[in-house]
């Protein structure tokens, strides 16, 4: 199977964007990011990230099924989002990639990118994972959203670089075998 698509999941801070950007960048192929879906639309709406409970279920699962109609189409995609492995499974062409990273690092990320105290930091990390677990829960009924038998590749952000996960997820579609 040669994978023409790409999923790509994680908690908030595991690097997803990260590598997102770079394969968008390196691959050059069409991508959708339903949290540049959902930011957007937060802000139209003058809703924070951190409450998920204001968003709707119904545009949660507009969203992710929106994503999930994309995977089944033809030719190559990189998809980002918190559901993206879950909908893209028993997508033959659809490589399943989750990036998981220490919660300690996570919240240092965040910390950074949003120049906030490490303390706030981990608070407003672990309060935006349990609203959007706790929503997601809800909806689909069920939590394995990050369970690795879900997933094709599973890489370890916590101590290396964004360079050598790009490499991962490359030698991983270059090593596929042609169909």
């Amino acid at each position: 199977m040669t994978y023409t698509k790409i999923a790509i999941s994680g908690k908030i801070c595991s690097g997803k964007s990260t590598l997102f950007n770079d394969l968008e960048e390196k691959l050059k192929w069409p991508v959708f990011q339903t949290g540049k879906y959902f930011r957007e639309y937060a802000k139209k709406n003058k809703l924070t990230l951190e409450n998920a409970g204001e968003q709707n279920d119904k545009l949660t699962k507009k969203i992710d099924y929106m994503m999930r109609d994309k995977l089944h189409e033809k030719g190559d995609l990189i998809v980002d989002g918190w559901m993206s492995g879950i909908m893209a499974d028993k997508i033959p062409d659809v490589l399943r990639v989750l990036l998981v990273c220490d919660d300690g690092v996570r919240a240092a990320r965040f910390s950074e990118r949003e120049k906030v105290s490490l303390n706030e930091a981990k608070k407003r990390v672990e309060e935006r994972l349990a609203n959007w677990i706790d929503k997601l829960k809800k909806i689909y009924k069920r939590d394995d959203f990050f369970d690795e038998k879900n997933y094709d590749l599973i890489i370890d952000t916590s101590h290396i670089s964004s360079r050598k996960v790009l490499k991962i997820v490359l030698d991983t579609l270059s090593s596929s075998p042609i169909s």
